[in-house]
């Protein structure tokens, strides 16, 4: 069944979510800024971005876009109690430790591009490319996706695609830490290490009804090379403070599902949930669902809510004397056993045929006591 043979008439609004799986593409600039404020001051994060989508004719379609992100905060790890020092310049003794916030800064700039390419079947070919780049961090990523539609009617589609990345970790200041190549603490010598993501996904499309659809994949990846965290530490052997160390391998699989659903010609919501465990013992799930009411021809408001929980890696403890001889070993939170929860609102104005204007606000909150806010506005412009 077409989407032109619906029995009411979708709004534009409405009709592009349904068609934002399919078929839809059209040419715009998109601006945006985005602010991210952590509870008791821990990090914040300033991140204007453009992007822009380009159909050149019915065959190709290129879309380009960059962030540029000011990070500033304090990250909380263990330090000495006498001297104060951070981990990287640990003394290593039996003084008892502390865990105290660490300020930082840092410059993320992020840019990314994809071109899309329509064969005579009018399958698509999907190429892309990302590279993002702070001080201590280079990412890399290339990925391919090809789209196969099984009918005229355009009603079902199967997609498979691949994804590598190369990552570059700048280690600074590590003589404590035996992987390092023990380099001179004094000095600020660092070392560079790699890490390696594959990628790969297949799923499939259908449209159910007039005015609702459904996507099925499952996604498999494996990770290796330096996947610790450079500037997490742990306590060990009678209080001595020492880098975290975590496998240098991941195996991860798992499975999405997304529905969206047309209740009305002004009422749609789309529903995604998401199943991911791995080989450190980390099992998670995500349900995301959001919501649009179109109030009139100019104002849409979304409304809508994640819930994400996940069970801790095999190698992490929030205890301070928990690890002794260990080979791999974490406090990072990120690790944990948690759960979070957000909550999210937005408003898009439709200013005319060719702009529009959106704010939106995220309220996050995770069962560690970590709480954040998100708020995001800009405009977007056909053209």
């Amino acid at each position: 069944m077409q989407l032109n043979q619906k029995q009411f008439k979708l709004s534009f609004v409405t009709a592009s979510i349904l068609l934002a799986s399919s078929v839809y593409a059209q040419d715009y600039v998109r601006v945006n800024y985005m602010q991210y404020d952590e509870n008791d001051n821990r990090v914040s994060v300033q991140a204007p971005s453009i992007e822009v989508n380009k159909d050149f004719g019915v065959d190709y379609t290129l879309n380009v876009s960059l962030v540029t992100d000011a990070v500033s905060g304090a990250t909380p790890i263990y330090v000495d109690s006498i001297s104060g020092a951070s981990a990287f310049n640990s003394r290593g003794d039996n003084k008892t430790p502390i865990k105290k916030n660490v300020e930082f800064t840092e410059q993320r700039t992020s840019a990314s591009f994809s071109l899309v390419s329509r064969l005579d079947s009018r399958d698509e070919i999907t190429v892309a490319f990302s590279k993002s780049y702070e001080s201590d961090y280079d990412a890399n990523t290339l990925s391919i996706d090809y789209l196969h539609w099984a009918n005229k009617s355009k009603n079902r589609s199967y997609n498979i695609g691949a994804s590598y990345a190369l990552n570059n970790i700048l280690i600074k200041d590590c003589s404590y830490n035996a992987q390092c190549g023990a380099p001179d603490s004094v000095s600020g010598a660092s070392k560079k290490e790699i890490s390696n993501i594959l990628s790969t996904e297949v799923g499939v499309t259908q449209l159910i009804d007039k005015t609702s659809l459904v996507k099925a994949s499952i996604f498999y990846s494996t990770e290796d090379g330096y996947l610790s965290n450079p500037y997490y530490n742990v306590v060990r052997y009678t209080n001595k403070i020492v880098a975290e160390v975590r496998p240098d391998k991941r195996v991860a699989y798992g499975f999405n599902l997304k529905y969206i659903k047309a209740f009305t010609s002004t009422i749609s919501s789309k529903f995604k949930y998401k199943f991911y465990t791995d080989d450190w013992d980390i099992t998670s799930h995500t349900i995301d669902i959001n919501n649009y009411y179109e109030l009139n021809s100019k104002v849409t408001l979304g409304f809508g809510i994640r819930y994400y929980t996940q069970s801790e890696a095999i190698f992490y403890s929030k205890d301070t004397n928990y690890f002794t001889d260990e080979v791999y070993a974490s406090h990072d939170d990120r690790l944990s056993s948690f759960n979070s929860t957000t909550l999210k609102t937005s408003v898009d104005y439709k200013y005319s045929k060719s702009l529009s204007y959106n704010i939106s606000l995220d309220k996050y909150d995770q069962s560690t006591d970590l709480s954040a806010m998100y708020t995001t506005v800009g405009f977007k412009y056909k053209f």
